[in-house]
């Protein structure tokens, strides 16, 4: 299982809304690394004790280049940066370094948690957010991939409306409080805009969100829903819009092959008849199972990712 991405990952919401200042990279890793935990509600005591996960080098071969030097720069970086839970009001606050050792050797990266940090990952009684690792994966930025998992915990909840205010939102993103400072309207348009925008078009969230103000200063009002789903017949879930029922069909076939989700979006909205005269050209070969990465190529055929050298 350590060579796989897994579909989901739920994170403690105390963790989800922690102040994290990690690289667009550093961010996967630790997304990837804490999906690999067996985190539940009530957990026994004896999981308390120091947590060894492992992720692999090729999970990350989508969204960094396969360059050791960087990998190991951004590793060591990363055992320096905290996450940090606070509450001013209470003049409270606590300071995690996730994971203090890491490790790396032979593609493998082994990431250590002590057994105090490992019980704020692991216990989920308190609430938490339930994120699909690989649209985390496929937003580029650190400040988007925050407001994702951020706007995730929201996405079930019997109302589904978040409501934060400007100083609380560039914590959370990790910015410093004087950014944009009596520049509400071009942070409401560069940073909240932008990332909403790369959310609904690669994830399953759909959020919408008004700037209002008042005599505490500009606010943001996230409204936040998941988008219809259907069931792949591999049992995954997988994204649709209003489709009819060739393109419900497309989606289940694409699943079939383990496409990633947001190749699927791309594929329904602007490749299906390329997309079924390629199944239909290569039904042979794929019934015999000649291609290793079936997937890959008809991406590759399609335009969609480039041919390995």
């Amino acid at each position: 299982m350590e060579n796989q991405v897994k579909e989901k990952t739920s994170e403690p919401n105390m963790i989800v809304f922690a102040r994290q200042l990690y690289t667009p990279l550093q961010k996967d890793i630790f997304t990837l690394a804490v999906s690999q935990l067996d985190t539940g509600f009530n957990v026994q005591p004896d999981l308390f004790a120091n947590k060894t996960v492992v992720i692999t080098a090729k999970m990350l071969s989508e969204v960094a280049p396969k360059d050791y030097q960087r990998l190991k720069r951004e590793c060591i970086d990363m055992q320096t940066k905290a996450l940090v839970v606070s509450n001013d009001a209470k003049e409270e606050f606590d300071s995690i370094i996730p994971f203090p050792r890491i490790k790396y050797k032979k593609g493998k990266i082994e990431l250590t948690m002590f057994a105090d940090v490992a019980q704020s990952f692991l216990e989920l009684q308190r609430g938490y957010s339930e994120i699909y690792v690989r649209e985390s994966l496929s937003l580029e930025q650190f400040n988007k991939k925050r407001l994702y998992e951020m706007l995730c915990s929201y996405k079930k909840r019997y109302s589904p409306i978040w409501t934060v205010y400007d100083e609380q939102l560039k914590y959370s993103l990790g910015y410093e409080n004087n950014e944009y400072k009596g520049r509400p309207k071009e942070f409401g348009t560069k940073i909240i805009g932008v990332c909403v925008n790369a959310i609904n078009e690669k994830t399953s969230l759909n959020v919408k969100y008004i700037r209002e103000k008042d005599r505490e200063g500009w606010y943001t009002v996230f409204t936040v829903s998941e988008k219809k789903v259907i069931e792949a017949t591999t049992g995954r879930e997988m994204l649709v819009q209003a489709l009819d029922e060739k393109g419900q069909r497309l989606v289940k076939r694409l699943g079939e092959l383990n496409v990633r989700q947001d190749h699927i979006r791309t594929i329904i909205d602007k490749h299906q008849a390329d997309c079924w005269k390629w199944l239909s050209v290569n039904r042979v070969n794929l019934e015999a199972k000649k291609f290793k990465n079936p997937a890959g190529v008809m991406l590759v055929h399609l335009g969609l990712v480039e041919p390995k050298a």
